[in-house]
């Protein structure tokens, strides 16, 4: 099995860091869908209903209060997003983690980090879930027993469905992508990105 390190070390976000220079502003905010301040060279990106910044050129991440923080799954997956984004590619069409390229290598390591969590939450905390699908506005989609669309960070479409374990069976839980995201995230970006969902949800519901 594949291991995927749920967290991108300090010394890969400063190589994506450096990278954002070589784009243009205009063009990254156009393609992410994110707004870009030339005034002040900072870019606005949400991300699961919380506030971050980018500095441009240096690439800096920050979080809602313009402090450091040491999650570099997040930052990384900002910086990538910043940088390849492209406009108008989503699909509609949602897929799992499976279908994409190189999926089925990586598929165990995710079914453990994010599936088998978003499962165990959901069936044990259904009423948190469901507060914090409605914190980030995510949409009802009518799926398994309960399911949501909702927005990652601006352009980046996610699905997740929920079925409820009994006596015999046990939860399951799926996490969909829209197709185009391979043309914008690579294999490993799709599990981090899986990653920090599960972190805000975590985060989130044990809150409560």
């Amino acid at each position: 099995m594949q291991e995927i390190d749920p967290h991108f070390s300090e010394s890969s976000y400063i190589v994506s860091r450096d990278l954002v220079k070589n784009h243009d502003p205009l063009v990254m905010s156009q393609n992410s869908q994110c707004s870009y301040d030339a005034a002040q060279g900072m870019f606005s990106v949400p991300v699961l209903g919380e506030g971050y910044s980018v500095h441009y050129p240096s690439g800096e991440v920050l979080n809602s209060k313009g402090e450091d923080f040491d999650n570099y799954s997040v930052k990384i997956i900002v910086l990538r997003y910043l940088m390849n984004a492209k406009a108008g590619i989503n699909s509609g069409e949602m897929v799992s983690f499976k279908e994409f390229p190189d999926g089925a290598l990586y598929y165990p390591n995710f079914y453990k980090r994010c599936l088998q969590v978003f499962a165990n939450i959901g069936n044990e905390m259904p009423e948190a879930l469901k507060k914090y699908m409605d914190a980030i506005n995510a949409s009802p989609m009518g799926k398994g027993d309960l399911s949501w669309q909702f927005t990652f960070m601006p352009g980046v479409k996610i699905a997740c469905i929920l079925w409820f374990g009994d006596d015999e069976f046990e939860a399951e839980g799926q996490i969909l992508f829209d197709k185009s995201l391979t043309k914008v995230f690579n294999i490993k970006d799709l599990a981090i990105l899986g990653d920090v969902f599960m972190i805000s949800l975590k985060t989130f519901t044990f809150s409560l």
